[in-house]
């Protein structure tokens, strides 16, 4: 077995709808129904569960490998970047890519306070199904699959080399007061973030999806204080990026196809919240080419 072999990328994408790919079934041309042969998840059939004693990693297709909500075949970024990767993988593999093992989970419509799932502090529990009933402790939960990874990669005979975490969520904290934010919303991403490095026993790099959809806000809270709020949020995201040499940000306003002079500012679905389709591919595929330029440096 070569070195390249023996390693595994790792991505995890964690958070809430922009994470699932919320409204955005896939054609089904591009619907992944059989298995992949270099990219890897973990599927709810056989991993949603916190009395899991292993991880069973099985080839990656599109339905069934968010560990969280049952919203299946939608152009998120994980099942984007998993068809990228594979493209590469079956192109000849020019750049020497490792295979790809992903760890979605994702809710729609929840924060990281008290009243959503991805609070520390939540009453463990795990209901599956899709958004409207699904319920999990979100955090608890993620920490029993963090804590399986290392043991599940030696099993592969496999080192794992994290692409990084990247976190799509917490809108629904900005419909909180700004007060509470401003007491609150610092501290528990910091012990969200702590708590799964340290669990993995490493700092791997995490990503923060910086909020950009603000037209959203201004017609939903005239008055302005949802921008307001939502901008908030966004310096918390700079101070923790500031803070920790582990934590980097993604602003999507970035895509070539951003055009602040349209009403959707070319990113989003009608809904002006979720990201289109043609987004999460760029994301994707802006993830795929920073993990390679940083192997060939």
């Amino acid at each position: 077995m070569s070195a390249n072999q023996k390693k595994a990328a790792v991505f995890l994408l964690m958070g809430q709808s922009n994470a699932v790919g919320h409204g955005i079934p896939m054609e089904e041309k591009d619907k992944i129904t059989v298995p992949m042969r270099n990219v890897f998840g973990l599927s709810r059939e056989l991993n949603q569960s916190f009395d899991n004693e292993e991880l069973n990693w099985s080839g990656y297709i599109s339905a069934g490998m968010n560990l969280a909500e049952e919203q299946d075949d939608t152009y998120s970024v994980a099942n984007c970047l998993a068809q990228l990767w594979q493209d590469e993988m079956d192109a000849g593999n020019p750049h020497d890519l490792p295979d790809l093992h992903i760890v979605h989970i994702a809710i729609g419509a929840q924060g990281i306070t008290e009243k959503f799932m991805w609070f520390p502090e939540r009453e463990k529990k795990l209901i599956p199904g899709k958004l409207g009933t699904v319920d999990i402790s979100l955090y608890p939960f993620t920490l029993r699959i963090l804590a399986l990874l290392d043991d599940s990669f030696k099993k592969l005979g496999k080192e794992p080399e994290y692409i990084g975490l990247h976190w799509r969520g917490g809108e629904e904290d900005t419909t909180l007061p700004l007060e509470e934010l401003e007491s609150k919303l610092e501290g528990l991403y910091r012990r969200i973030f702590d708590g799964f490095c340290s669990v993995l026993g490493r700092r791997i790099p995490i990503v923060l999806h910086r909020y950009a959809y603000e037209k959203k806000k201004m017609i939903k809270y005239p008055s302005g204080e949802g921008v307001v709020n939502l901008r908030f949020a966004n310096s918390v995201f700079d101070r923790l990026a500031e803070r920790y040499d582990n934590i980097s940000q993604f602003d999507v306003r970035k895509a070539p196809h951003y055009n602040p002079q349209l009403e959707n500012d070319g990113l989003f679905m009608e809904d002006l919240v979720h990201y289109s389709p043609k987004t999460n591919r760029w994301v994707a595929d802006e993830i795929l080419m920073d993990y390679i330029s940083k192997r060939t440096k």
